[in-house]
C-alpha cells in the first residue's frame, strides 16, 4: 500500500519500497548546499562551548572540508578538547558531506582510535545521516553510498584501505614512547610505508591553500592537475619531544618535496613575538590573536591554574607539553653533562665583556645579552713554595709560614654551575640580558663597567658584533665606551656555537654561580626562545681563543691589544 511504503517507520530505506526508485525529497537534500561545520557541531553537540581557540580550529577544519586546505598541523596543550573537535566531530561532519569517501583515524592504540570512531558514528547519526546496515562496526562503519570511517592504532592494519581524509591524533602513548628513539623511528617508518601509501589521489573540490601569499602560495589549482588533489592530512599532537612526528614533518620541509603544512601552534600562555617558534618558510603559521602572557583558554585553564601546572610539571615538561617547545633535558647542541663548576682560587686575566646588542627596546624586540668571561693564567709558579715543589725540593716546615699567593676579586672565579668537575681554561663570571634601545645600551654599559670596576672586575675589552649593528653605531659606541672592540663575526650563530661546543665538552669552560639564564639558553639552543646570551658567550670564547689562547704554550704568550 502506498501509505505504508511512504511511512518512515516501515520504509527505512526511503526508496518508496522499490529498488532504485528515486526519492524526490532525498534527492533535493543531497543537491542542497552542505552546512557549515559550526552548524553541525551545534546540532550534534548542543552544549559545546565555542571558545576562541576552538573557533580558530573550527575555521581551519572548515577549510579542510571545503578543499581549500590540504595539510594541517595542530599543536596544543593536553585536556583542551582538541580530540573532540578533530577526531570525533569533524570526521562525522566530513563523511556527511562526502558520503562516498573514506576518513581514516589513527592514534597510539586501536582502542583510542576506535573510541574516536565510535563517537564520530554517534554524531553523524545524531544529525540524521543514515549508515549502512551491513557495516556499523566502530573500526569500520559505512554510509549507504559506501563511504565511511576506518580507525586503527598507529602501526595498525590499514593495508588494503584508502582514505581521502587522514587524521593522526596523539600517536605517542606517553613520555617513554616519545623519548624512545626506536619507537619514534618505528612510527616514522609506519607513516612513510603504510599511512601515506593509503592516501587516495583525489580530494574534495575547492582551491587548495598551500603557502603564504607571495611566498609559494598556490590557490585555485585546476581540477585534475597532477599532484594537486591528494588526500587531506590533519596531524594533531601535544608535543613530547623535539624529534616527534611533527618535528620530523617540519624537518622534511627542507627536502625536495615540501608539503606546505599550515600550522596552528597554541602554547598555553602566549609568548612575545621574539620568543615564538620559527617554522620552515614552506609552512604557513596561523597568527596568535593573544597578548603576551594571555592564557589560551581562560574558561578552562586560568592563569592561576596554569601557574600551578607549571610548578608541578617542571620547566622541561611545561615547555614541551604546554608551550609546544620541546627540548631534551640533557640539552641539544650543548649537553648538560658538559657544564662544569669553576672551582678553586684561579687567576683570571684578561677579562672580556662580550655583548650581543639589539637597539630596539620594546617588549616585542630582542634582548641585549652581556657575558663577562675570564681567561685563566697559572701563577702558581710565582709562589716560592710551589716553585720549590715543582723542582722536587723538600720544603722546611717554615714554608708553612709563607703567605699564600695574593688574589684579587678579579682573580677569584669560584662557584657552582652544573656538574662537579673543576672548571676549565675560560670561566663565565657573570651574564645578564636586558631589552634596551641605543641610549639604554650606552647607559647600561656605562653603569655596568663602573660597577665591575668597583668590584675589581674591570674588563680589558668590550666586544660588540660589528655586522649586525653597522659601522656608524659601532663608532658611536666606541666614543662612549672605553675599550670597545667591534668584532666581525664569522659564520652564523649556529656555526659559531658548533665551534665552541668541543671546548665545552673537553672541560675547558667553567661557570660561576648566577649564570642560570645562560645555562638554560645553552641547553635549549638552537630551539630556545632566546639566544642572545649564547651568541654573546660564543663570541667571547672564540675571541679569547683566537687572540690569546692559541698563543699560549712553551713560547711566551703574545701581548693583547684592546683598542684600535
Amino acid at each position: 500500500m502506498p501509505g505504508l511504503l511512504l511511512d518512515p517507520a516501515s520504509d527505512l530505506w526511503a526508496d518508496w519500497g522499490l529498488l532504485g526508485a528515486p526519492d524526490p525529497s532525498r534527492l533535493s537534500a543531497e543537491q542542497a548546499a552542505p552546512g557549515l561545520f559550526r552548524d553541525f557541531i551545534r546540532e550534534a553537540y548542543p552544549s559545546y562551548a565555542f571558545h576562541t581557540w576552538a573557533e580558530r580550529l573550527i575555521a581551519l577544519l572548515q577549510s579542510v572540508a571545503d578543499g581549500q586546505l590540504n595539510r594541517l598541523i595542530v599543536c596544543c596543550p593536553p585536556r583542551l578538547g582538541k580530540s573532540l573537535l578533530v577526531s570525533k566531530l569533524f570526521p562525522a561532519y566530513w563523511v556527511s558531506r562526502y558520503p562516498s569517501r573514506f576518513c581514516a583515524i589513527a592514534s597510539y592504540s586501536a582502542e583510542l582510535a576506535y573510541a574516536h570512531s565510535r563517537e564520530a558514528r554517534h554524531y553523524i547519526r545524531a544529525c540524521g545521516h543514515a549508515l549502512s546496515k551491513d557495516s556499523t562496526a566502530v573500526g569500520n562503519w559505512l554510509t549507504p553510498e559506501r563511504g565511511g570511517c576506518i580507525a586503527a592504532g598507529v602501526r595498525g592494519p590499514f593495508t588494503g584501505k584508502g582514505y581521502a581524509l587522514g587524521i593522526i591524533d596523539d600517536p605517542y602513548k606517553g613520555p617513554e614512547d616519545a623519548n624512545s628513539a626506536g619507537q619514534r623511528q618505528k612510527l616514522i617508518e609506519w607513516f612513510q610505508s603504510v599511512w601515506l601509501t593509503r592516501a587516495e589521489p583525489g580530494a574534495p573540490r575547492g582551491p587548495l591553500r598551500w603557502g603564504v601569499a607571495g611566498e609559494g602560495q598556490r590557490e585555485g589549482l585546476e581540477e585534475g592537475r597532477p599532484g594537486a588533489r591528494s588526500a587531506a592530512q590533519v596531524v594533531v599532537l601535544t608535543r613530547w619531544h623535539q624529534d616527534d612526528l611533527i618535528g620530523w614533518l617540519l624537518q622534511q620541509e627542507s627536502g625536495d618535496a615540501p608539503q606546505h603544512w599550515h600550522v596552528l601552534n597554541l602554547p598555553a600562555t602566549c609568548e612575545p613575538p621574539e620568543q615564538q617558534l620559527s617554522f620552515p618558510s614552506t609552512c604557513t603559521l596561523e597568527p596568535d590573536w593573544r597578548q603576551p602572557g594571555e592564557p589560551l583558554c581562560p574558561e578552562r585553564f586560568p592563569l592561576t591554574e596554569l601557574e600551578q601546572i607549571r610548578i608541578r610539571a617542571g620547566s622541561y615538561w611545561w615547555n614541551a607539553l604546554y608551550q609546544q617547545r620541546p627540548s631534551p633535558a640533557e640539552g641539544l647542541l650543548f649537553q648538560r653533562q658538559w657544564l662544569r663548576r669553576a672551582q678553586g682560587q684561579q687567576t683570571v686575566s684578561p677579562l672580556v665583556l662580550s655583548c650581543d646588542l639589539s637597539f630596539k627596546g620594546g617588549e616585542g624586540n630582542d634582548y641585549c645579552g652581556f657575558v663577562l668571561l675570564g681567561l685563566h693564567s697559572d701563577c702558581s709558579s710565582c709562589h716560592p713554595a710551589a716553585d720549590a715543589r715543582a723542582q722536587g725540593l723538600q720544603l722546611h716546615r717554615s714554608a708553612a709560614l709563607l703567605p699564600p699567593p695574593a688574589s684579587s676579586p678579579a682573580q677569584a672565579a669560584t662557584g657552582p654551575a652544573a656538574g662537579e668537575a673543576a672548571g676549565g681554561a675560560i670561566t663565565v663570571l657573570w651574564s645578564q640580558h636586558q631589552r634596551l634601545d641605543l641610549p639604554g645600551v650606552v647607559k647600561f654599559l656605562t653603569h655596568t663597567l663602573a660597577d665591575l670596576n668597583q668590584r675589581g672586575l674591570t674588563p680589558d675589552a668590550v666586544l660588540v658584533e660589528d655586522a649586525a649593528n653597522g659601522p656608524a653605531v659601532c663608532q658611536l659606541l666606541q666614543r662612549q665606551i672605553p675599550g670597545l672592540i667591534a668584532v666581525r663575526p664569522a659564520g652564523s650563530k649556529v656555526s659559531r656555537a658548533h665551534a665552541v661546543a668541543p671546548l665545552l665538552e673537553a672541560g675547558q669552560l667553567g661557570f660561576q654561580a648566577g649564570n642560570d639564564a645562560l645555562i638554560t639558553e645553552l641547553l635549549g639552543f638552537p630551539n630556545a626562545a632566546h639566544d642572545d646570551l649564547v651568541d654573546a658567550f660564543c663570541q667571547g670564547v672564540i675571541w679569547l681563543q683566537n687572540r690569546h689562547w692559541r698563543g699560549q704554550g712553551k713560547a711566551p704568550p703574545r701581548p693583547l691589544l684592546f683598542s684600535r
